[in-house]
């Protein structure tokens, strides 16, 4: 009877504050680093991105052909016998001779064929600014682009970091399940042996092997939740959802060093990659305003045209040139360039609305992180003391109920407790860790390189 409370007391001690994993061989070791890296490397979602910033590149591109001319080159051939056409054609052909004065060729004249080559080249000379506005923001489109990229780059390293210590905590409290249920079945088989003794009752026994029944559906229930962890964090790292991720760091309380809230409060702002976003597309938005006043001004351009008409492919014709300059004013466009400045205007006065009501919301995103990371804090060095207490109390009670100074109910109130207290623990560090991550987040500083994800 002594070297089976001795055992028992030996799979309590071996099982420890923090087991390291259920697997009997463990995979290869994957850093919290590591994991963060192929996510940012294989992200799905973060991949999906990269055409739409080489998009804003071209379209930035795009944008300054304005100050270039432009050079069209037509071909087209035609005929008919339509008088109008005939004497024009006949004309730029230089094909035109007092025969085709004759009164009767000059109603009826016969079928002509043409085939007219053109060049036209158009500059704009000056439009009051309206291609360098156009310019202008399509180059801060890209800066917003950029902007949207490292935000998104930010929200995949919170979600690695939460995937991956998700998957910490999933095999951490499958380990506490099957500890509780070698723990449950060592006491089925004191209880049991107490029994055949004498010295239980076969209710001992049937409310132990009740306990192991559930301590075995518990760690079902923790294994599945392993599965699902392994294929969240294969998923953001843009593995195959069935791959081996590898062996994550066991949860562990750590220090980890917080900066003051009026340090993050001072440089959040430029930091922050939504919020230089915001900025410009109020920076757009201004752009906008001072283009759709230009739509009240004249537009000055050039253009040239040069022209070869030919009877055929084989037979040559004439050629002539035109070249001009122009001057374009809308007088009135029945209100609508009106409507548009003053729309403008509107969504200008939305962007420095929208820039007042996120730096308020940065600041208490900031607030708040920074109250839950401290008190996440004080909960781990709460649930520490609590669980080893609880390993003390847990120790005795297994020493009273072998000398019978206790009952069955107590013993197995007490492993429920031994269990929970350890779930508990590696909770609270689960959400330390993530606490302090969002507090770095929040505050724009969270990286590759940032302490969150290298702890």
């Amino acid at each position: 009877m002594r070297l089976l409370s001795a055992s028992i007391l030996t799979i309590a001690l071996w099982a420890g504050p923090w087991p390291a994993g259920v697997s009997a061989q463990p995979s290869q070791p994957l850093s919290l680093h590591d994991a963060v890296g192929k996510a940012l490397a294989n992200n799905p979602e973060l991949a999906q991105e990269q055409p739409g910033l080489e998009a804003a590149r071209l379209e930035a591109r795009a944008s300054r052909a304005g100050y270039y001319p432009r050079v069209d080159f037509e071909q087209a051939y035609t005929g008919g016998n339509n008088p109008v056409y005939v004497f024009g054609t006949l004309l730029t052909q230089r094909a035109f001779t007092e025969a085709n004065f004759n009164i009767s060729s000059l109603n009826s004249p016969a079928a002509i064929d043409n085939l007219q080559t053109r060049v036209t080249v158009q500059q704009n000379i000056w439009d009051f600014g309206r291609t360098r506005s156009q310019a202008d923001a399509m180059k801060l489109g890209v800066e917003v682009a950029d902007r949207s990229y490292e935000d998104h780059r930010r929200q995949v390293i919170l979600s690695a970091l939460d995937a991956y210590y998700s998957l910490s905590l999933a095999r951490d409290a499958a380990e506490s399940a099957r500890v509780a249920l070698e723990s449950a079945e060592a006491i089925e088989k004191q209880a049991g042996a107490r029994v055949e003794s004498g010295l239980a009752t076969e209710a001992d026994l049937l409310r132990s092997r009740s306990y192991a029944a559930g301590a075995r559906q518990h760690l079902i229930e923790a294994r599945g939740r392993i599965d699902l962890a392994k294929a969240n964090l294969n998923r953001i790292m843009g593995d195959p959802l069935d791959a081996e991720p590898g062996e994550t760091a066991p949860l562990k309380p750590a220090t980890l060093v917080l900066q003051p809230e009026e340090t993050l409060l001072a440089g959040f702002r430029d930091k922050r990659a939504d919020y230089q976003r915001l900025l410009a597309e109020l920076r757009q938005a201004e752009i906008e305003v001072g283009a759709r006043k230009t739509a009240f001004l004249p537009t000055l351009g050039a253009y040239g045209t040069w022209e070869a008409d030919n009877p055929s492919f084989a037979n040559a014709g004439g050629t002539n040139w035109i070249a001009a300059l122009s001057l374009r004013w809308n007088i009135y466009a029945g209100g609508a360039d009106d409507a548009r400045l003053q729309a403008s205007r509107q969504r200008l006065e939305q962007k420095r609305r929208q820039i007042t009501a996120m730096e308020s919301a940065m600041a208490l995103d900031i607030r708040r992180a920074m109250i839950q990371c401290r008190s996440m804090e004080q909960q781990v060095e709460v649930r520490l003391a609590a669980e080893a207490q609880i390993q003390e109390s847990l120790r005795i009670l297994r020493n009273r109920y072998e000398a019978g100074l206790s009952t069955m109910t107590d013993l197995l109130a007490a492993e429920t407790e031994r269990s929970a207290a350890h779930t508990a623990l590696a909770e609270a560090v689960y959400r330390h860790r993530l606490s302090y991550a969002q507090l770095e987040y929040a505050a724009g500083a969270l990286s590759e390189s940032s302490q969150a994800v290298n702890p």
